[in-house]
């Protein structure tokens, strides 16, 4: 992209580099005009001025804690030979770099990337819903690499799946890339709906429905209509859709909308199809996943494939994350990978940072570091993912839970936190460390509940006590240990890790 072609994108007047308040006159023009040329190619857009490449265009976005036009400057001194800025902001003159004046640079960002995607005649894939969307982008991108070489994959990095991190991810786009693999996160009643303008996803997978961000999204119901407009919006387009079967959320909503399945309509089940299915469980694309008694394994079948030869390890504990295998075969299926394509691509799978990694102690004890972001869903698949992990040791271990607050839970966050105490009883959880206030409720609640389990519960108000009780809990324990860490990201329970495996006689 260059300065001339952002510049008609956006309508904005460049004043060359003589002044950048008043049109120049051509004379003035040609004698000023010593900088870069309007046709000379931006290497890349950045938002970040410490992460500056030479001959890139700085965005300058306001944000809670930093504004980016607090650091023009320092932009164009690292390089940056172009500017996007508020037009209600003073702005220098630069003779090195051009200046682009808008109302909004967040906007503005955003459709430069949009205009960017459009360039692009290939698979993007995007990956929606209330849990599951990282692991199931990892997982995907891992797989793809069956048939694509690593840097021929676009995939977003970490959890950037907001307003800035999509633009992000869409404007790392270059001409080698033959499959991108977008994850789109929402908060808010509307997200979903930018965020398909700007990504135009040519597949979909949405992962499951869940409580997610309900200070804004109110409750599950606009939670699922929200999530559910991203299979809408592939399927009205001629798109792909992979949707979860399963989950007792996504087609009744789909139903409610009249919304039916195209040809390129897939469907994922562990063979307990939701009973609201309506037309979505008579789909023709049906990919049906059977996990092994030991969990370890997932028998594929459905979508003309060689049963005899679809098979493959499950990387990750827990039915969940079943699923969320399940929904990146059936995708690599759908745009053209084979099943020996598949289990090559899925060996180079790892499990994001603070996403159902499986740690362990220097005795072996397994710790299932799972604190990147925390709602009841994801609680119940944490738990259930302990559960596997105890029952696969001789003797079964005893499991240990250390729980943060879930945030975003809007006006029923205090029900939420009370009711993970039916969760922790039924899954037979020895102690349960809690740590934040709203976990007070469960703390309550489970004080209520006195009984065979959890035979010990206690609260603490910072990281630091809850690692050392758990420290000296560990190094008493009367037998083997599953633990678990949970919790929302503004918890940071990975300090809690940190600690533990700092211990020189636990270690990690």
């Amino acid at each position: 992209m260059t300065a001339r072609w952002i510049a008609q994108l956006l309508d904005v007047y460049l004043p060359g580099l003589l002044s950048n308040s008043s049109p120049a006159s051509p004379a003035e023009l040609a004698a000023e005009n010593t900088g870069p040329s309007l046709d000379q190619p931006f290497t890349a857009v950045c938002t970040d001025s410490r992460k500056i490449i030479p001959g890139c265009l700085f965005v300058a976005i306001p944000g809670d804690v930093f504004d980016g036009h607090n650091f023009m400057e320092q932009a164009v001194q690292n390089g940056a030979t172009g500017v996007l800025c508020l037009e209600d902001r003073p702005a220098p003159v630069f003779r090195s770099a051009h200046v682009f004046r808008v109302k909004d640079t967040q906007e503005a960002y955003r459709k430069i990337s949009k205009a960017w995607r459009d360039r692009f005649q290939i698979p993007v894939i995007c990956v929606a819903g209330s849990v599951g969307k990282t692991t199931t982008k990892e997982l995907l991108a891992a797989i793809l690499q069956g048939k694509w070489k690593q840097e021929e994959i676009l995939k977003t990095q970490g959890s950037q799946n907001g307003y800035l991190g999509i633009p992000m991810t869409l404007l790392e786009l270059k001409p080698s890339h033959q499959v991108a693999v977008i994850e789109v996160g929402i908060d808010e009643i509307g997200a979903m709906a930018k965020h398909l303008e700007i990504v135009r996803p040519t597949h979909c997978i949405l992962t499951a429905i869940g409580p997610e961000h309900l200070e804004k999204l109110i409750d599950l119901k606009t939670v699922s209509r929200e999530e559910v407009l991203s299979l809408q919006w592939v399927m009205k387009n001629g798109g792909t859709a992979v949707m979860n079967l399963d989950d007792e959320w996504v087609t009744p909503t789909l139903n409610e909308a009249g919304t039916s399945p195209t040809d390129k309509t897939f469907g994922v089940t562990l063979g307990t199809v939701a009973k609201k299915a309506g037309s979505f469980s008579k789909i023709k694309n049906k990919l049906t996943a059977k996990i092994s008694d030991d969990t370890s394994e997932i028998q594929f079948s459905g979508l003309g494939i060689d049963e005899a030869n679809a098979k493959l390890l499950l990387p990750l504990p827990g039915k969940h994350n079943a699923v969320n295998l399940a929904n990146a075969v059936a995708t690599a299926l759908s745009v053209g990978l084979d099943f020996q394509e598949i289990r090559a691509g899925l060996m180079r799978f790892q499990a994001a940072y603070g996403r159902s990694e499986v740690k362990s102690f220097q005795d072996g004890s397994p710790v299932l570091c799972d604190y990147y972001n925390s709602n009841p869903s994801s609680v119940q698949a944490g738990l259930d993912s302990l559960e596997l992990i105890s029952k696969k040791s001789q003797p079964e271990r005893m499991r240990w839970a250390v729980l943060g607050d879930m945030l975003e839970l809007g006006k029923d966050e205090e029900k939420y936190h009370r009711d993970l105490a039916d969760l922790i009883l039924r899954h037979r959880v020895e102690r349960v460390y809690l740590y934040g206030n709203r976990m007070k409720w469960l703390l309550n609640e489970l004080e209520k509940r006195k009984g065979a389990f959890p035979k010990t519960f206690k609260h603490f108000g910072t990281h630091p006590d809850l690692a050392d009780s758990l420290k000296s809990d560990l190094k008493a324990r009367p037998a083997p240990v599953a633990l678990m860490i949970k919790g929302s990201r503004g918890m940071k329970m990975e300090e809690v890790w940190k600690i533990l495996a700092a211990d020189p006689e636990l270690g990690g």
